[in-house]
């Protein structure tokens, strides 16, 4: 963990002496996958990454300065999704959509995802925020965001090599919508994620207590409310 901080604050810190641009070939990697799978359906976990405050920091900040907090946000975080072997499916305003491949009976990609969560927010406040500190730049705070279900694989276009390709299902609209109630530093995941982990991660996990004004959503098998667990693995 202390080398995966280490160099995350080289990359910070170069990116503010000279200039870094983010290698763009992890989302060359996510197409390449995509367009091997093209018009399947398949089971994928979607994570959600989200920076929090963005908005009020895009009217507020020096354009130049918010530039360099969302470069250096996605980054990092595209950076994470990679080293637990997910894809970077797509960088979306103050947001960071990335998803690992599995099947059905696949529960070590399950609890890897646990370790990705924690290395981000570990990412955040250990390696992002000093150097941003250093640097009088405001400190970041994120939300992280998992759910695990079938997702289309969807090609817009007739070319099958160049046409935008892209995920979409309902597991991608609960990870979104689980920001909603999500606090800053914390992981929430979707009951199909839960499930799934091994009972020491199952430990870090507490069921979130909602009601029809937070929490209205409910999977596609029946009409119960869909379960949520919160943690936060940075403690």
């Amino acid at each position: 963990m202390d080398d995966v901080l280490r160099k995350s604050q080289l990359r910070i810190k170069k990116s503010f002496e000279k200039g870094f641009e983010y290698h763009h070939l992890a989302m060359l990697r996510s197409e390449k996958f995509l367009r091997k799978h093209d018009s399947e359906r398949l089971p994928f976990f979607v994570l959600y990454v989200d920076l929090v405050g963005s908005t009020k920091m895009s009217s507020e900040l020096d354009p130049g300065v918010f530039n360099i907090i969302i470069r250096t946000f996605s980054q990092e975080m595209a950076y994470v999704i990679e080293q637990f072997d997910g894809y970077v499916l797509k960088f979306v305003g103050d947001a960071v959509l990335g998803f690992f491949a599995s099947n059905r009976s696949d529960y070590f990609v399950a609890n890897k995802i646990v370790a990705c969560m924690k290395m981000m927010l570990k990412v955040v406040d250990g390696a992002i925020n000093p150097v941003f500190e250093h640097n009088s730049y405001p400190k970041l705070q994120v939300k992280v965001t998992v759910d695990y279900g079938d997702c289309s694989i969807v090609r817009y276009g007739s070319d099958k090599h160049k046409s935008h390709i892209d995920l979409i299902g309902l597991t991608l609209n609960l990870a979104a919508k689980m920001q909603q109630v999500t606090k800053p530093g914390q992981v929430t995941i979707g009951e199909h994620v839960y499930e799934k982990l091994r009972s020491s991660n199952k430990e870090h996990f507490a069921q979130i207590k909602s009601n029809s004004k937070s929490w209205k959503y409910h999977g596609l098998e029946d009409s119960r409310t869909y379960r949520l667990y919160k943690s936060r693995l940075n403690k």
